[in-house]
């Protein structure tokens, strides 16, 4: 017997009545929170309360209050994300928050395609380099490898990289699901 499980939002997304009270505790400590709402990560990791409880704390660190990243470089790291993991959803919602941060499309588009985005800021540039190389290279050379522990420390280069994993659980989630981009954008 074969069965048809729904796939996208409807795939995952509960009311807030339908959830049980460790989902409902979950959802309003984080709608509660810094981020003022559930992203969508989060609701698709509802029902698994434990696995969204573990991440959700690491998820707020470097996605919100990681010291040594700025908006920029954040956005940036998720962009090159996405783009690895062919994440529609992830990607048209970055591009968002990566234009309010000031990234323009010309860069936006080059980092999509792969080529120099030309960031002018030495952390930036650094911060794509690292990013991109962990992703399509899986390693970085000698000369990367030097210049972003000069430039960022240990604690900066962990910080990227936890970031760039906390997005490949958020895209490896949304790809499973196939949560499509919606149509207002939102």
């Amino acid at each position: 017997m074969t069965h048809h499980f729904p796939r996208g939002r409807e795939a995952f997304e509960l009311d807030r009545g339908q959830l049980d009270p460790a989902q409902g505790a979950f959802f309003d400590r984080v709608s509660a929170g810094p981020r003022g709402r559930v992203p969508i990560n989060l609701r698709a990791w509802l029902h698994n309360v434990p696995f969204a409880e573990a991440v959700e704390p690491f998820g707020l660190y470097v996605s919100e209050t990681a010291p040594s990243i700025t908006k920029r470089e954040k956005e940036i790291t998720v962009l090159v994300n996405a783009r690895f993991w062919q994440a529609g959803f992830e990607w048209a919602m970055h591009v968002r928050h990566a234009t309010k941060v000031g990234l323009t499309p010309a860069q936006i588009e080059a980092i999509r395609v792969r080529k120099d985005p030309c960031f002018e800021d030495l952390g930036e540039r650094l911060t794509y380099k690292l990013v991109d190389s962990l992703h399509e290279d899986k390693a970085v050379g000698n000369a990367l490898y030097q210049e972003a522990l000069s430039h960022f420390g240990h604690e900066g280069v962990s910080d990227r990289i936890g970031l760039a994993g906390l997005y490949t659980m958020i895209a490896m989630t949304l790809n499973f699901y196939d949560v499509a981009v919606p149509e207002n954008g939102s």
